[in-house]
């Protein structure tokens, strides 16, 4: 489900119906089988990230797992980022606040996952073949082996962010 936060929203913001979001790559979404299959695997991630294997057993394909609380997230380009809205008055002052800390983040690292170019971001229960566009948020990397780290970003404001930045494996 899209949600348009605070006054003069300007990004697209998706919620899951309270469990675990999930990166795919965009030609692996039709594969992903959600709450028909998919799904439990997903919950079962104990980490705040973790890849799940899906699809064909002779070619599993995999999925990166956000687990741990439900939040309306959204995704940075400039910072090739996840966030996740924790807490804050509106929508501008959540991204102002990540824009200016997110250099100061302590991050902790999680798993790799390849990225082919497009990959979508969506509620785990929801089956890939059922997915509208306003259920997932697409982004495009460059094609490589990407480390995803995470960061709670609380400068002590009115404002706190959860981050999941994607970061090029070198």
């Amino acid at each position: 489900m899209s949600v348009e936060r605070g006054s003069g929203g300007r990004m697209k913001w998706i919620e899951t119906a309270g469990g675990p979001f999930v990166l795919v790559n965009l030609d692996d979404v039709p594969l992903w089988r959600g709450c028909e299959g998919d799904y439990q695997q997903a919950c079962e991630v104990d980490e705040i990230t973790g890849l799940v294997s899906f699809g064909d057993p002779e070619r599993q394909r995999i999925a990166l797992v956000f687990g741990d609380e439900p939040l309306s997230t959204a995704y940075l380009t400039e910072h090739q980022a996840f966030v996740q809205w924790l807490y804050a008055d509106s929508e501008e002052e959540l991204i102002e606040m990540v824009d200016s800390q997110i250099s100061l983040a302590v991050w902790e690292c999680g798993p790799s996952v390849e990225i082919r170019g497009a990959a979508i971001l969506f509620d785990a229960a929801i089956p890939g073949m059922e997915l509208a566009s306003d259920d997932f948020l697409e982004i495009r990397l460059r094609a490589g082996s990407y480390r995803v780290r995470t960061a709670d970003i609380e400068p002590g404001g009115r404002e706190a962010a959860r981050v999941h930045q994607l970061v090029l494996n070198e």
